[in-house]
């Protein structure tokens, strides 16, 4: 499909975060023992991944201490996640959309930098 749209990009909603990291070790693994399967693929799939998906903040399913949440953002990427508050759902976080460990400089990436690169008709405006 990416090679086929090469601008396209995908936000998976609502899915949490803390399984990527797992999921793209193993899906390059795959990879790596069954290229000959999927020619067409030229990069590992993390490298696809990290170029054409992102992935929204809430709900943020994370560990509560901000120094497991730094490792996390760290392995995930902060290019890849945007920022969502969960509203209008009943158990959204209100005021504290930004889980432990999530510093100023990151909320910043995530509330305008990621959104601009990921919708790119925003900066036509």
């Amino acid at each position: 499909m990416f090679n086929e749209f090469p601008k396209l990009k995908v936000v998976l909603i609502e899915s949490g975060v803390t399984w990527l990291p797992s999921f793209l070790w193993r899906i390059d693994k795959l990879w790596r023992g069954l290229r000959m399967e999927v020619p067409w693929l030229k990069r590992p799939p993390s490298e696809i991944v990290a170029e054409h998906v992102r992935l929204t903040l809430q709900p943020f399913d994370g560990g509560g201490d901000a120094e497991t949440v730094r490792e996390m953002i760290e392995q995930i990427g902060t290019g890849m996640m945007l920022f969502s508050t969960d509203y209008p759902h009943w158990h959204f976080d209100g005021g504290e959309c930004a889980p432990r460990g999530f510093d100023t400089e990151l909320m910043n990436r995530l509330r305008t930098e990621n959104p601009l690169d990921t919708y790119s008709r925003l900066q036509e405006i």
